[in-house]
């Protein structure tokens, strides 16, 4: 059992890994600067590293391989970073039952993370903001308020993206500002998740 364990924390230390790289992939993906295609291209080496070293174990992330595979090669497909993320985040919620027994301190992980793809998918905003998108958008800030409400830095980039990009009629900041405001907070609140996973095994 605890080899099972330790393998499962693995596992999901490379499932939490794959999430925050494939957000960032499609929050990079709507630009068009040498800046972001620079960064964007080193993220998917990141990321085809992590698939080859992915565990072949039952958690089904090693599968997801062909699936970043094909958005690898269009970047700027944002509904199907979403569908891979959903996978993600369904291999997360599977580890986590997996763990819980042994690391009762996981309860919520896969909770956390889906707050968290709110956050980031408000980050994969266009130059242009559609109104779909904005309503969209206007309900994700919506969802993230309760959590905002108790982290003094969060609640100020949503005030922002509220002012530059959800309310107004042309959008006032760009994607990467918008990338710029939010990826910090993001992998702030990853890194903290990865700590209470404890080091990997």
């Amino acid at each position: 059992r605890q080899r099972h364990n330790q393998a499962w924390q693995a596992s999901l230390h490379s499932a939490l890994a794959l999430l925050q790289r494939v957000q960032k992939h499609r929050g990079l993906g709507g630009q068009d600067n040498p800046e972001a295609r620079l960064q964007r291209e080193q993220i998917a080496t990141e990321l085809d590293r992590l698939w080859r070293s992915c565990p072949q174990d039952d958690s089904g992330l090693a599968e997801l391989d062909g699936a970043w595979r094909q958005l690898r090669q269009h970047p700027a497909d944002f509904a199907g970073h979403c569908q891979l993320i959903e996978q993600l985040l369904n291999g997360v919620e599977h580890l986590e039952l997996r763990l819980l027994h042994s690391q009762p301190s996981l309860q919520g992980l896969t909770l956390a993370c889906r707050e968290l793809e709110d956050l980031a998918q408000l980050r994969g905003q266009q130059e242009r903001c559609p109104l779909p998108l904005q309503v969209q958008m206007r309900y994700l800030s919506q969802r993230l308020q309760p959590s905002a409400s108790r982290q003094l830095k969060l609640g100020s980039a949503l005030q922002q993206l509220q002012r530059e990009l959800i309310e107004p009629a042309r959008v006032a900041i760009s994607p990467a500002a918008c990338f710029a405001l939010l990826t910090p907070l993001i992998d702030a609140r990853l890194g903290n998740l990865q700590q209470q996973l404890g080091a990997p095994a």
